[in-house]
């Protein structure tokens, strides 16, 4: 073998390694026309990570849940597809901040199937001097009211020098009679006068409630 042959042979050879080196990298395919493309890299199971520090990393899922086994924290997804990236977000939290985050959602959830049933807004006021008759069929009313699932805002006017002694007897006695169907809430004292709301409670009903009597024919007497 001369010479020219040899580098002849060494050439083809370099040739060829290049050649099977570039198609080990670039994993080439043919389409319809028998042309080679290049098939494009993906990233599979690519993820936005918050950490507990709110620093941002982009990983994947697998290295992202190695991390939280690691580091004893829970990876939780906070957003299905950020609309920027289109990756899904995930956070490391402390068992602390997972449970306080569980809890903050099922308060939301629950205030929002709450604020879903109730039809709206009923204001309905009452003199401290209010005799006894007069307050049961105040009462009825917010009980007819909140059993159609209506927040009922009620202000007890004070009209005297005891009006504080006299509001507080009113609030106990509708709170008694009440207190099966529906919810207290935001009891406080402005002026003279105390106030609080009634919120409806899922599956109230008048049955049951103490001293009222079937008799609802009175719809649009009493104070109120």
């Amino acid at each position: 073998m001369n010479y020219f042959s040899l580098n002849k042979l060494v050439t083809t050879l370099g040739v060829r390694r290049f050649l099977e080196f570039r198609t080990m990298k670039t994993k080439t395919i043919i389409n319809a026309e028998g042309k080679d493309v290049i098939k494009k890299k993906t990233y599979e199971n690519r993820i936005t990570l918050i950490s507990p520090d709110n620093s941002l990393s982009i990983t994947d899922l697998k290295n992202a849940q190695n991390i939280s086994l690691r580091r004893d924290l829970k990876l939780v997804k906070i957003q299905d597809i950020d609309s920027k990236t289109r990756r899904p977000v995930y956070k490391l939290m402390t068992n602390s901040e997972y449970h306080a985050e569980e809890l903050s959602k099922r308060k939301e959830k629950q205030m929002a199937r709450q604020n879903a049933s109730i039809k709206g807004e009923k204001l309905l006021t009452l003199s401290s001097r209010i005799g006894e008759h007069d307050l049961m069929t105040g009462i009825k009313k917010m009980m007819k009211l909140v059993e159609k699932q209506y927040e009922v805002k009620v202000v007890i006017a004070g009209e005297d020098a005891e009006a504080a002694i006299k509001s507080e007897k009113i609030y106990q006695t509708i709170e008694n009679q009440v207190r099966n169907m529906s919810k207290i809430v935001q009891k406080r004292v402005k002026g003279n006068s105390l106030r609080f709301q009634l919120l409806p409670v899922r599956g109230s009903s008048t049955e049951g409630t103490g001293n009222t009597d079937s008799n609802q024919n009175d719809n649009n007497n009493g104070p109120l």
